[in-house]
């Protein structure tokens, strides 16, 4: 699966609340520091795998299977609201 960010929705910096957000026609999704690592690697190329895999490589301290649960949940529930997109490889 290679998922990548909707259309309507986009990844930017918010300065006055300091984190990354998610914008969309209808509002703000304010992200925590994970879900942005994990966004910034929704590129539309990049296979779930691959973005599992570089978070591990960068995360040794967290074991792969938690990454991989918590990747998933993340891109599922933001596909169910509309905002990602998933294509097969």
């Amino acid at each position: 699966m290679v998922p990548s960010l909707a259309r309507r929705a986009r990844v930017r910096w918010d300065a006055a609340r300091d984190c990354h957000v998610l914008l969309y026609p209808e509002g703000v999704l304010v992200l925590t520091p994970e879900a942005a690592e994990v966004i910034e690697r929704v590129d539309g190329v990049r296979t779930l795998e691959a973005i599992v895999d570089a978070l591990a490589d960068e995360h040794p301290e967290a074991p792969r299977e938690v990454i991989d649960r918590d990747v998933r949940e993340l891109i599922e529930r933001l596909a169910a609201r509309g905002f990602v997109r998933s294509e097969a490889p």
